[in-house]
């Protein structure tokens, strides 16, 4: 019994720390996401080999993001790629396709780099739909040249995907990674949680 208050005890004390639960924000700017974030963690070089196929992507505060794609492949600018804004010169995964799902957990914010793969003189016109997991959603208009990337980025809780389509483009490649886990109190509290749950199926199988 002194070990279900005391565990009770700390639940409570955790959820009275955590901070309320935000809903999910899409941002078009690099700018306005890292102002809500605040705190938060950047990735140029995951450890992935040059033009390897990839199925997961680590970042650099030891979070992996899962990707959909069969053929998504590990490249950087003028290595693969074109070009990429602000002279980056990091990881970018080429999708292969037009539509493609980054799956994570424990995240409260993510953002990347977009470029359509229009080629050296294909049209630059693009439409990016992006869509979380818990069905906020936006569309992104713009023009795109070579060298020319769109950041998007969400911020708040209860996300685990982001799925971004390109309507003209026949694929596209993202990289630049920023990202920001849940508060330490929400992971507390989940633990908690958890740790109180099986106190009480022990107990009724006592």
């Amino acid at each position: 019994m002194r070990f279900r208050a005391l565990l009770a005890g700390g639940v409570l004390a955790a959820a009275a720390f955590a901070p309320a639960a935000q809903a999910a924000t899409i941002t078009t700017s690099l700018a306005a996401w890292a102002a809500a974030v605040s705190d938060y963690s950047t990735t140029s070089n995951t450890g992935l080999a040059l033009y390897s196929s990839v199925t997961s992507i680590p970042l650099s505060d030891g979070v992996t993001l899962t990707v959909d794609g069969a053929g998504d492949t590990v490249l950087r600018p003028l290595s693969g790629w074109g070009p990429w804004s602000d002279g980056y010169t990091g990881d970018i995964i080429d999708t292969a396709v037009k539509s493609e799902t980054i799956r994570f957990s424990g995240l409260n914010a993510l953002g990347v780099e977009l470029s359509p793969d229009f080629g050296l003189f294909g049209a630059d016109a693009e439409t990016f739909t992006v869509t979380l997991s818990d069905g906020t959603t936006t569309q992104i208009s713009g023009s795109y040249p070579q060298g020319t990337t769109q950041f998007v980025g969400f911020y708040g809780a209860g996300v685990n995907s982001i799925t971004i389509a390109a309507a003209n483009a026949p694929d596209f490649a993202f990289g630049a990674f920023v990202d920001a886990p849940e508060p330490l109190s929400v992971s507390l509290l989940l633990v908690g949680l958890a740790g109180l749950g099986a106190v009480r199926r022990h107990a009724r199988n006592i």
